[in-house]
């Protein structure tokens, strides 16, 4: 029979294939209507108030979405599993699926769950995400620095100041965490003052233009302006440059990033710099652990630029 009801059948598409008996019974089931699906088959009870379609295949967010219709309203999705749902960088494979109850609220979690309390979690920190309860991205880089360390929040950290999220909002909420007892907050505070008050440093690029030339006996010079030949004006200071290849290194500095308009102006000169013909690296305070990626990204642009170079 399939999900006949119209209303039913796209509640289960929009919701990963499970829906709440209170929001089945809001799409005209009732509770009858309910345990006839399960009996035939058709559906499965996964906990006392969760429902699964047997139509809609199930996936990592099934379980994501079985987990948070389960919790209620006074819980979030977090961590690592909040990392995943919000697009961290390095949580794309994530399939672990934690839950966070606001308070010592007691409830029986579903075996694939891994369940948190929290006093200071609040339902002002939670989002949705698709409909999903999931803590906020600040909320989720403390969970994620307190139980996965602080090269995982660091990765995480410079995808959410580059997808623009204010450093200014993230430090508001890291000051609500810093609690004795919560884990993370701090670690992440330090990661994130690192990031607006500091450059990276230059013994690391130094290093990095050492590694570049031993293994493609290519030099990497410091410091290169790049100039627009249209004004004359200066559009760049990259840190390490091959001029003749047209590849930089630029280390992405929150001078540039730290709101909507210095993001907007980022991007209009990154435009002008490929326009011109130069191929540009950017490098954030991550990849300082992450030296063998950056090398192996400027060796692939030297390969790939060499032969037009030698033609």
């Amino acid at each position: 029979m399939n999900d006949a009801i119209p209303a039913v059948a796209d509640l289960f598409r929009r919701q990963d294939g499970a829906a709440s008996a209170q929001q089945l019974e809001a799409c005209g089931m009732s509770r009858k209507m309910i345990r006839t699906r399960v009996q035939a088959g058709e559906w499965r009870q996964v906990s006392r108030d969760v429902i699964r379609s047997n139509f809609v295949a199930e996936t990592w967010r099934t379980r994501v979405r079985v987990a948070s219709l389960d919790a209620g309203a006074d819980a979030a999705v977090s961590h690592a599993t909040a990392g995943r749902l919000h697009g961290f960088d390095g949580f794309d494979r994530e399939t672990t699926v934690h839950v966070t109850v606001c308070g010592n609220r007691h409830r029986t979690s579903l075996p694939d769950v891994i369940v948190h309390r929290s006093k200071v979690l609040r339902r002002s920190s939670c989002t949705s995400v698709d409909g999903i309860g999931v803590v906020s991205k600040a909320v989720a880089l403390v969970q994620i620095a307190g139980t996965m360390g602080t090269d995982a929040a660091a990765r995480a950290l410079d995808g959410v100041l580059r997808g623009g999220a204010s450093p200014k909002w993230l430090e508001q909420v890291l000051a609500e965490w810093l609690r004795p007892g919560v884990k993370g907050a701090l670690e992440v505070r330090v990661l994130l003052a690192e990031r607006v008050q500091r450059q990276l440093p230059r013994s690391w690029f130094q290093r990095l233009a050492t590694r570049v030339l031993a293994t493609r006996a290519v030099m990497l010079v410091d410091e290169h302006r790049v100039f627009d030949p249209a004004t004359g004006r200066l559009l760049a200071e990259l840190d390490l440059a091959n001029p003749e290849l047209l590849i930089g290194v630029e280390c992405q500095s929150w001078e540039w990033h730290g709101s909507p308009s210095d993001q907007a102006r980022d991007a209009a000169r990154k435009r002008r710099l490929r326009l011109l013909g130069w191929e540009i690296v950017d490098v954030w305070w991550s990849d300082l652990r992450r030296i063998d990626d950056v090398v192996a990204e400027v060796q692939f642009l030297i390969d790939r630029r060499m032969p037009r170079l030698l033609a």
